[in-house]
């Protein structure tokens, strides 16, 4: 993601996170921290319909995957 305009990246992450097949996980590297996509799909998603995990937490790197459950 760091490649992709930061006014960009979370309409980027949704529209790949929506394509995802049920069981299929996307995984994300950026340059802060990405609670803010968590708190996206939580208000857009219905309740149960993903995963999320921090599985690096920065400073320079943040990684996450979510899951389609």
């Amino acid at each position: 993601m760091r490649d992709v305009e930061p006014k960009d990246r979370l309409e980027t992450i949704l529209g790949a996170y929506k394509t995802l097949r049920k069981g299929a996980t996307l995984k994300i590297t950026v340059d802060h921290d990405p609670s803010c996509m968590y708190y996206m799909l939580e208000a857009t998603e219905p309740a149960g319909s993903f995963a999320f995990a921090t599985t690096e937490k920065g400073p320079v790197t943040w990684r996450a995957e979510v899951t389609r459950t």
